[in-house]
């Protein structure tokens, strides 16, 4: 984090609306892919992406520390993914049982097209944020575990995890191709 930034950082948090509309263009893309690594969906991601920082906006008066800001913006972004896919998947169970839909089947017939974002969809979250973290977000093991809030081996391990079932994931589509 520059030091321009921090200075935003201050600006914003005694009221600056300014400072934090930069704050917000610096950031933007930042929380942006984020939040369309877990929701896989760009209008989603964008409307995520405002909420996040109206949320940010709000809270900014609880950061303690400036220097943490890029972390504390990422933790929020994945909340806010979080309660929308939590949401999403309550609005669907409720969709199949209003209308009685089918199960959708498990496999997909060996026609169907087999690429990345369906192998990571079928990864759990923990696994999924941990993977897009580190591989899109760049970021290093010590902030994806201050971001989510677990200790650092159990970042290694899910990264494993994810990894391994991605493997066995895309294996399974070329097997099917």
């Amino acid at each position: 984090m520059n030091r321009d930034d921090r200075n935003l950082i201050v600006q914003a948090r005694s009221g600056d609306q300014e400072a934090f509309t930069r704050l917000v263009m610096n950031y933007k893309q930042y929380v942006y892919r984020t939040i369309y690594g877990m929701v896989a969906n760009a209008y989603d991601a964008q409307d995520l992406a405002q909420e996040t920082f109206i949320k940010a906006y709000q809270a900014l008066p609880t950061l303690r520390d400036e220097t943490t800001f890029p972390t504390w913006l990422a933790r929020i972004a994945i909340h806010v993914s979080s309660d929308f896919l939590r949401k999403k998947q309550r609005q669907k169970e409720l969709n199949e049982r209003l209308f009685h839909y089918e199960k959708l089947e498990e496999h997909r017939q060996a026609s169907t097209r087999w690429d990345l974002q369906d192998a990571l969809l079928r990864l759990s979250e923990e696994q999924r944020t941990v993977l897009l973290l580190r591989t899109v977000q760049e970021l290093h093991y010590e902030e994806i575990a201050q971001i989510m809030n677990i200790p650092i081996g159990t970042v290694r391990s899910r990264l494993y995890a994810a990894r391994k079932k991605l493997h066995e994931l895309w294996q399974e589509g070329e097997d099917e191709r």
